[in-house]
């Protein structure tokens, strides 16, 4: 639900924002709800799923179109393969893991944890953008 919400304005807002504000609000989104996740309640648990599912395409969407933007025509093909590797190889490698640990370990920290990380990542994001002045264009070589 919240993916498709977001896929229809993901232009205007990438437009509106640039790209590494509109990935930084949505890695907070997502790192907000994943920490909220930890808290045993029904509702809250469908709030955080919607809310994830409208912050993490953002940071996905909006780190493919800089990449886009900013990668030399010859590289595009490579530079984009590498990008998915490194952005969607995670995914399987924390399922592995947490198929592992699933009974050994209350979800609770964990969860806490990878949202406290993903705020953090936000803020990074932000105090970068703020020293070079709001300007995205350029960052990539």
């Amino acid at each position: 639900m919240g993916s498709t919400a977001i896929g229809l304005t993901t232009g205007t807002l990438l437009r509106r924002l640039g790209e590494l504000p509109f990935a930084a609000y949505g890695t907070a989104m997502t790192g907000a709800a994943v920490a909220l996740r930890s808290i045993p309640d029904d509702t809250i648990a469908l709030a955080c799923s919607t809310a994830i599912g409208l912050g993490l395409p953002c940071a996905l969407t909006a780190t493919l179109t800089l990449l886009q933007h900013e990668t030399p025509p010859a590289l595009l093909g490579r530079a984009t393969a590498t990008a998915h590797t490194l952005l969607f190889a995670p995914t399987a490698l924390g399922m592995a893991i947490g198929a592992e640990v699933v009974d050994l370990v209350d979800l609770r920290a964990p969860v806490g944890g990878i949202g406290l990380g993903l705020r953090t990542v936000r803020g990074v994001a932000a105090g970068d953008r703020r020293e070079r002045g709001g300007d995205v264009r350029g960052v990539l070589p």
